[in-house]
Parts: C-alpha cells; sequence; structure tokens
C-alpha cells in the first residue's frame, strides 16, 4: 500500500515537473541561468519518462526499480547543480525531497 501510494507522489510530481520543464519560460530562464538550456528538454522528457517507470513499476517491480533509482539520481545531479550555483537551501529542498522519496522507492520497488 505504501509502495503505490509513493509512487504515485513520485509519478504525479515528475509528470509535473516534466512537463512544466519543457512549456515554462520561467523554467527556460532557470536553465539559462544554470548554464544547461540545451539539457532543458532532455531533462524534463527523462523526468516524465520516469514517472512512467514508476508508474509501470507497480506492475513489473524491476522497472519501477530501475525509474525510480534514475529518478534519485537525476535529482541528485539537479542536487550538485544547485550547490554550483550557491543556490539557498530553500531552492534544494524539493530536489533533496524528490531524491529521498525516489530512494525510498527503489528500496520498497527491490523489497516487492
Amino acid at each position: 500500500m505504501i509502495l503505490v501510494a509513493l509512487a504515485l507522489v513520485s509519478a504525479g510530481a515528475f509528470f509535473y515537473y516534466g512537463a512544466t520543464c519543457i512549456m515554462s519560460m520561467h523554467v527556460r530562464q532557470e536553465y539559462r541561468r544554470y548554464g544547461i538550456p540545451h539539457l532543458r528538454v532532455f531533462n524534463g522528457t527523462l523526468q516524465m519518462f520516469g514517472a512512467g517507470g514508476v508508474l509501470i513499476g507497480l506492475a513489473l517491480t524491476p522497472l519501477g526499480a530501475l525509474a525510480s533509482l534514475c529518478l534519485c539520481i537525476l535529482m541528485l545531479l539537479g542536487l550538485q547543480t544547485r550547490h554550483r550555483l550557491h543556490d539557498p537551501w530553500r531552492l534544494r529542498i524539493p530536489a533533496t525531497t524528490l531524491a529521498i522519496l525516489n530512494a525510498v522507492l527503489f528500496v520498497l520497488f527491490l523489497r516487492a
């Protein structure tokens, strides 16, 4: 039950952030500030594929484990970018939360 609830939260967040990453003008400006504007659409696409993988993983647990691990790594890379730019901690909270959530999901998928 907890696996399903956490998977739905993760998938919902990453579908939202992935779509926002692709379509939002604000995010477009942020990626320029990060120095990686060429990765914006790719990153958003990875987030949405990861969200789909987490959902499909509810039926195929190895895929869920892989997707949640990849999303965790993606968020850790995002945290590294924020650290490099000396962003305040409040801007790191979403990526930190999603990295932890997907690390927990990874373990839960492995145990399922």
